[in-house]
């Protein structure tokens, strides 16, 4: 049997100034930004802006998302204004349901990796989406 670290363990064995623990990395304050949207016939390709942007160095922990039957053949994406599906990809949203489980690529994320990538942004696809959505982030960003 052998012990294995993962990398920022490993960073914590050895520290040097090439390798310090990003702020929120160890010790960080979890920090919620919370929105919700009653849509109206939102069509495809509308897109959503959610709550204010986010800051360069902000650490995407995860997101929650709740929504309404929202008509038939719609679905949602969660990214930003970078990446429209950076977190969520074509969720189907024509029953009632929640969503709290983001793609990998979306998770640790870091936030000033990509230009407008710090305002989170939901995306109508699919059909013509009517009803209420509840969008909740977690993220850390000291």
């Amino acid at each position: 049997m052998s012990t294995l670290y993962a990398v920022n363990k490993t960073k914590s064995l050895n520290p040097t100034s090439d390798n310090v623990l990003s702020p929120g990395t160890l010790g960080g304050r979890v920090r919620v930004l919370t929105d919700q949207i009653t849509l109206a016939a939102a069509q495809i390709a509308d897109v959503i802006q959610i709550g204010r942007g986010l800051q360069a160095g902000a650490i995407i922990l995860g997101i929650d998302l709740q929504w309404a039957a929202l008509g038939a053949a719609s679905t949602l994406d969660v990214g930003d204004l970078a990446d429209g599906n950076r977190y969520v990809a074509a969720e189907a949203t024509a029953a009632a349901g929640r969503q709290n489980e983001i793609l990998l690529a979306g998770l640790h994320y870091k936030v000033g990796t990509a230009a407008n990538d710090g305002q989170i942004a939901l995306t109508v696809g699919g059909g013509a989406a009517t009803g209420q959505v509840n969008i909740t982030v977690y993220y850390t960003e000291d």
